[in-house]
């Protein structure tokens, strides 16, 4: 399955961060449900404003609440996600990232262990 990592914008409540956790447990569970895995899950900021106001769903943003998801998941699955987030009332902006599909792609190759001196040969 490839890497994928999701950048979002969801609409900020400054009442409450419900509407957030019910985002983000939504889009994990749906990755979740399908056989992928949720790698990370990194918040980057609540009611941050945005450098421009932002009309999604007939609603002007001002502020948003930022955060980045890092997932494994199959293309099918993530042309749902994207159905998913352009349905919600709640996602101002979201843009999907490939990462990686192969596993030498995926993590970085360690250095060796045992370092040779090539003035010696």
């Amino acid at each position: 399955m490839p890497l994928y990592e999701l950048f979002c914008i969801a609409a900020h409540n400054p009442v409450s961060p419900s509407n957030l956790r019910q985002l983000i447990s939504g889009i994990s569970r749906e990755v979740h449900n399908s056989g992928g895995c949720v790698r990370s899950l990194q918040n980057l900021g609540i009611g941050l404003t945005l450098p421009t106001r932002k009309r999604r769903h007939q609603v002007w943003h001002h502020r948003g609440d930022h955060f980045t998801m890092l997932f494994d998941t199959s293309p099918v699955v993530l042309a749902k996600l994207n159905a998913t987030m352009r349905e919600d009332p709640l996602v101002v902006k979201w843009m999907f990232t490939k990462k990686g599909e192969k596993l030498k792609h995926i993590t970085p190759t360690p250095p060796p262990s045992i370092e040779f001196d090539e003035s010696f040969s």
